[in-house]
């Protein structure tokens, strides 16, 4: 239990999470693009994008980091689901 306490607190936890979004982001855009859905790939990022904004708040409040780059990193969470919620709303 103190190691997934150290893992947490010390923002390492967050960093894998951000790499599996990545990863996700990279496989996702692979996938589409060998299916020639080059719209589809573009469709996933501003999710994708928000997610990791998010995912990067919560690491930047752990280990205590300016509340400037909090607010930035928030903001960028903001912008990235506006744009996704624009798109799916402009599908239906």
């Amino acid at each position: 239990m103190r190691a997934l306490e150290q893992l947490i607190t010390s923002g390492t936890f967050f960093d894998w999470v951000l790499i599996a979004i990545a990863v996700e982001a990279l496989l996702l855009i692979i996938w589409s693009l060998s299916r020639g859905q080059q719209r589809q790939a573009l469709r996933l990022l501003p999710n994708l994008l928000a997610g990791a904004s998010l995912m990067l708040a919560v690491k930047l409040a752990i280990i205590d980091a300016s509340w400037l780059l909090l607010a930035a990193t928030l903001s960028l969470a903001l912008v990235a689901h506006c744009v996704d919620l624009y798109g799916r709303l402009r599908l239906t």
